[in-house]
């Protein structure tokens, strides 16, 4: 992800010796660059009241090789910067109508669980599973709205009894004591990032990758940092068609899931289905009793 803010502090340096039209492309941005960084170049060109080829001109004035690359790079400002009743603004400007929106949200969600599943094979998911059921003790490291991700995961394997620890980024003494206190020989750390991709993360998952510890990451392209730093790296697309603006959680929840399901059909599947059955039998004979 490049830096957007250094390209607003680009922009606003070179104003000064811009011409009128350049001052107004610049002018729409700034004032805006959230919904600048969401239009189709014909959209924006239009908003700032100029032709295709001048924004072009523009772009490459800056050192872009395309329109494309431009809204990219203001994209990664947006993502960093702006809330997220902002980019739920701009994103539902889009829109014509609820109904559309409604549509194109539905359809964004159904196609980036069909693409989690296209990216990642279910030799991936058996070898996550096998590392996760050698692992002497789990790790989750996470920041922020990924935590949604990772309480998620928690939860799913806490039904078959699989403890997760989480390390919190904001407690570092508490996460350092809990990396250095190893239950056994082989630890595992699932690391979650969603952009913007936190720092604490990333450093946290550094220092696990140099400490000799297994690490299975989930983000949403291969040029995340976690990439480099996995032993295993699954891929969670975000949702293409509102530009990169939002995340979906929904590919994360679906791999989660797969994997728990995996791991549940494939461990002592025979006992736990006699546990459930003893516990739901047990369970009707205390109601009765009440």
């Amino acid at each position: 992800m490049g830096n957007g803010t250094k390209l607003l502090d680009r922009i606003k340096e070179l104003y000064p010796g811009w011409n009128t039209t350049r001052k107004r492309i610049a002018d729409t941005i700034i004032s805006d660059p959230a919904r600048c960084s969401f239009l189709p170049i014909r959209e924006f060109a239009s908003l700032a009241d100029t032709t295709d080829v001048t924004v072009i001109n523009f772009c490459k004035g800056l050192g872009y090789t395309s329109y494309s690359e431009f809204r990219k790079e203001l994209q990664s400002y947006v993502l960093e910067w702006a809330n997220p009743s902002e980019r739920m603004r701009v994103i539902a400007k889009s829109q014509d109508s609820a109904e559309n929106l409604y549509k194109t949200i539905f359809e964004s969600e159904r196609m980036s669980i069909e693409e989690a599943f296209r990216l990642n094979s279910v030799e991936k998911i058996l070898q996550a599973d096998e590392m996760i059921r050698s692992a002497s003790s789990i790790f989750i490291a996470s920041h922020n709205a990924s935590r949604q991700a990772t309480n998620y995961l928690s939860y799913r394997f806490s039904m078959f009894g699989v403890e997760m620890t989480a390390l919190d980024p904001v407690e570092e003494q508490q996460s350092m004591t809990r990396l250095t206190m190893l239950k056994g020989d082989n630890p595992l750390l699932i690391s979650v990032a969603t952009p913007p991709y936190g720092k604490t993360t990333i450093a946290i998952t550094e220092l696990a990758r140099k400490s000799g510890i297994r690490i299975i990451s989930f983000s949403d392209d291969p040029s995340c940092p976690l990439y480099a730093l996995s032993d295993l790296a699954f891929t969670c697309p975000t949702m293409q068609s509102f530009g990169g603006l939002t995340n979906s959680y929904v590919p994360y929840f679906a791999l989660f899931d797969a994997l728990s399901f995996f791991y549940y059909f494939g461990h002592e599947k025979e006992g736990k289905e006699k546990e459930v059955k003893y516990l739901k039998t047990a369970y009707s004979q205390i109601l009765e009793s009440l």
